[in-house]
């Protein structure tokens, strides 16, 4: 059985139908999207392993539901006179897709479920699609997708949420059982462009042109030459910080005065001074744009990508970084409602190629927890009579140069290192994520330690470039 996705504009909206504006993130997702409408960059992903007596019909009618609900989900962007807009339908448009794939194998299904996942949207068709593939009676993998121009990482969390309490109320012969929508996205780009005109908008606008003015972006040495055109190909590398690295880690970030995210960030920046040789540089800190109580139940793309300023000079320590970040980091939150999209820069002089930030996993609703670095599937999660588990799909790959996702949960953290694959070797990518733990470790046991003081390679990397001198009949 399969419910397609239907075609078109859709019967509830006139082909002409007036548009709603788009927020400063939005225009420049559109831009993007434009310049390579066939790829899935931009798609954010939540792959659900279910497993016990799924009510199909029921979660199909809460599929419905939830797109009733939440604007951004029913909605579809064009341009009007050359701008871009959302036009609003007034029903639910999207219908779960449910496609058999009896007694596949394990990996077969994780295949099928990255591809239901990946494949592009058509913003003038759909923004988001719900895949269930059905191993056995009992046996789904549920694929919630929905692109970037009208959801954020909470957003994914908050689509299952909908789906699944949707789910549990009709599955039981009620309805949904969900806390009252306040306000709308709209509110939130009217609220963006009063404040954008406001006395503190202008002064957030000065802080973002101090800031930023005559700083380059932090670029990687390339493996192979930038092209003309970006293809937004992408993949993954994970390292799983020790739970001891990251329990002394908060001790570090309160004997500094500063915040955990902010060692983090330190390593992270002095690993990136010594790869490149910059000494003062940007990178992007994605952070929420979510303000006040009214946008913590909608979907929408609510997040500013911070610019953040790294000064590292050779006798700078580990603890004044930390600090500095911390500074740095504090100023550009204090004006994240400003958008960075907006700071001019000369052209061809991107903002940032390289980015990092924190997701604390178990405050997500529901708090699925992550996979572990190995495994297939995250641990089990009672819903009900259903067990949830998180499938192991890499998603967002080749956004930028380089994206470190940091996803702390109470059992640790996992540092997810997301690169743009025409530019870098697997191998490069995976020096590059052991090479940070070693800095991470530096900047927590030996804070007072230079930033210049940690070797690039490890035992085992010196002990293969010395048996390669060797081996050339060269001196080191």
């Amino acid at each position: 059985m399969t419910a397609p996705t239907l075609a078109g504009p859709g019967p509830d909206t006139a082909p002409g139908a007036p548009g709603a504006p788009l927020g400063a993130t939005q225009r420049s997702i559109w831009a993007a999207y434009r310049f390579a409408p066939d790829s899935a960059v931009y798609n954010i992903t939540m792959p659900l392993r279910v497993r016990g007596p799924l009510d199909v019909p029921a979660l199909a009618r809460a599929v419905t539901e939830t797109g009733r609900r939440q604007a951004q989900l029913r909605s579809y962007f064009t341009e009007r006179d050359g701008v871009p807009v959302r036009v609003e339908r007034d029903a639910p448009y999207v219908a779960l897709d449910v496609r058999q794939a009896p007694g596949v194998p394990e990996d077969e299904l994780r295949r099928l479920a990255r591809e239901a996942g990946e494949q592009p949207f058509d913003l003038s068709d759909a923004v988001f699609r719900v895949v269930l593939l059905q191993r056995a009676e009992d046996d789904f993998a549920l694929v919630m997708a929905l692109h970037h121009i009208v959801g954020d990482f909470t957003s994914r969390t908050l689509l299952a949420r909908d789906l699944l309490d949707a789910y549990r109320g009709i599955a039981a012969g009620g309805e949904p059982a969900w806390r009252p929508l306040k306000g709308s996205y709209a509110d939130a780009v009217a609220e963006e462009e009063e404040y954008l005109a406001s006395g503190p908008g202008e002064r957030a606008a000065a802080y973002w042109r101090e800031t930023t003015e005559g700083v380059p972006a932090a670029e990687l040495p390339l493996d192979r030459p930038r092209p003309a055109r970006p293809g937004y190909r992408g993949a993954t590398v994970a390292v799983e910080l020790p739970a001891e690295l990251t329990d002394r880690l908060a001790e570090a970030a309160k004997a500094a005065g500063t915040t955990p995210f902010a060692v983090h960030l330190a390593a992270f920046q002095a690993l990136v001074a010594r790869w490149t040789g910059q000494e003062d540089f940007l990178i992007g800190v994605p952070a929420s744009s979510r303000l006040g109580r009214g946008a913590r139940d909608l979907v929408g793309c609510y997040l500013n990508t911070l610019a953040v300023r790294a000064r590292l000079g050779p006798g700078t320590t580990f603890e004044e970084a930390a600090q500095e970040a911390g500074r740095q980091v504090q100023g550009a939150m204090f004006h994240a409602r400003h958008p960075c999209t907006l700071i001019a820069r000369p052209p061809g002089a991107p903002l940032f190629r390289i980015g990092a930030f924190l997701v604390q996993m178990h405050r997500m609703d529901p708090p699925v927890p992550t996979v572990p670095r190995g495994a297939a599937e995250g641990p089990a999660l009672a819903y009900g009579d259903l067990s949830l588990a998180l499938i192991d799909v890499p998603q967002q790959e080749g956004q930028l140069d380089l994206m470190l996702r940091l996803e702390q949960e109470p059992q640790g953290t996992t540092a997810v290192f997301s690169y743009d694959t025409d530019l870098f070797e697997p191998e490069t990518a995976d020096r590059f994520a052991r090479t940070y733990e070693r800095f991470l470790r530096t900047a927590v046991d030996r804070p007072a330690a230079g930033v210049t003081d940690v070797p690039l390679t490890d035992e085992d990397e010196l002990a293969a470039l010395l048996a390669l001198g060797d081996w050339e009949g060269g001196a080191w």
